[in-house]
């Protein structure tokens, strides 16, 4: 009897090479996008980055009387805010142009006042409200609006 001698041929060593690069390749790109996702592009006003002219340059007064708001800006301008309602341990936010149609398109100017409509409707289950500043930056994208830190808003029991 002649024996046959199994030919089985396994991948050679150039293409073994060429699928473990490309692999390599595939993985460190898919981390790449994943990096580049997760990191935002920076924001700025007054060629400064924006969470800093939160902190550092924003001042404004609250007053809250018989159902209306009042805001005094002081010398950065305001796009818009934000209004965190307490309602017992839970809250929720809304934008000051869902509440009020009164509010300047523009926003509101330095050194500008706004006074609200009525909006005790909204605020009736309410202890309390925080105003926090939404600003306008400019980032690659373009114009963006810009929520700041709710530690630079304002807190008003009710």
């Amino acid at each position: 009897m002649l024996k046959r001698i199994n030919k089985k041929r396994g991948l050679s060593p150039v293409i073994a090479t060429v699928l473990l690069i490309a692999i390599v390749v595939a993985i460190a790109l898919i981390i790449f996008l994943w990096f580049r996702m997760t990191i935002k592009t920076p924001v700025t006003k007054f060629e400064k980055n924006i969470a800093l002219v939160c902190e550092d340059d924003i001042s404004f007064t609250v007053t809250y009387t018989n159902g209306k708001l009042s805001i005094v800006n002081g010398n950065t301008p305001l796009y818009g805010l934000k209004i965190r309602i307490y309602e017992g341990g839970d809250y929720s936010e809304q934008d000051i142009r869902d509440l009020d149609s009164s509010w300047p398109a523009g926003g509101l100017r330095q050194g500008g006042s706004w006074t609200s409509d009525d909006i005790s409707l909204v605020l009736t289950d309410a202890n309390r409200i925080l105003i926090i500043p939404v600003l306008l930056g400019s980032s690659e994208d373009g114009k963006t609006a810009y929520v700041c830190d709710a530690r630079t808003g304002v807190e008003k029991e009710l």
